[in-house]
């Protein structure tokens, strides 16, 4: 079944085609963590591989005017987490306490560093909104204990995030809540 996206407003993408981004993203950064390529060669590879139009089995089960509406978002995400992956596996790796990020799933760890990139860096999109679509894609793409995981981490990012906000907001004084 193909999916069928919210047209919204042409000139900004719609909550469908956010979606359909973030999963196209989220394959990139699956793609990217297993392949060791550089990110240029592994959406080019993606692209030529899945995009409908050249897939005859349309694997990813999407339309060529869905993909093609997706596309340049998921491209932003997926290259907007990898310019800054130091800083957010160095932020990632303190908050998921206990855990590594080679001991995380490439689906969870993708997840984490797609949603944690937005609230960082996408002010467009609510923080919650970036955190509650890692949770529904984690129940497509994870496994059971997928969206638990995500949660806890995200959740302490997220308030990290908004304390140094707020901290800024107060020419560096922390306001205690």
């Amino acid at each position: 079944m193909a999916v069928t996206l919210d047209r919204g407003d042409p000139g900004r993408p719609g909550p469908g085609t956010r979606r359909v981004a973030r999963e196209l993203a989220l394959r990139l950064l699956f793609q990217f963590d297993l392949s060791g390529g550089g990110p240029e060669a592994v959406a080019r590879t993606f692209e030529n591989s899945f995009s409908p139009d050249r897939d005859e089995e349309n694997g990813l089960e999407i339309g060529a005017d869905d993909f093609a509406r997706a596309w340049p978002l998921a491209r932003e995400f997926f290259f907007g987490v990898c310019g800054r992956l130091d800083q957010l596996d160095r932020d990632i790796s303190r908050a998921a306490a206990n855990w590594t990020l080679a001991r995380m799933s490439p689906v969870d760890r993708g997840l984490i560093r797609l949603a944690y990139y937005e609230i960082l860096h996408r002010n467009e999109i609510p923080p919650k909104v970036s955190l509650n679509e890692a949770l529904e894609i984690a129940k497509s793409f994870g496994d059971d204990d997928s969206a638990p995981f995500i949660n806890g981490v995200l959740d302490k990012l997220m308030r990290e995030a908004e304390e140094r906000r707020a901290a800024e907001e107060n020419n560096g004084q922390v306001v205690t809540r």
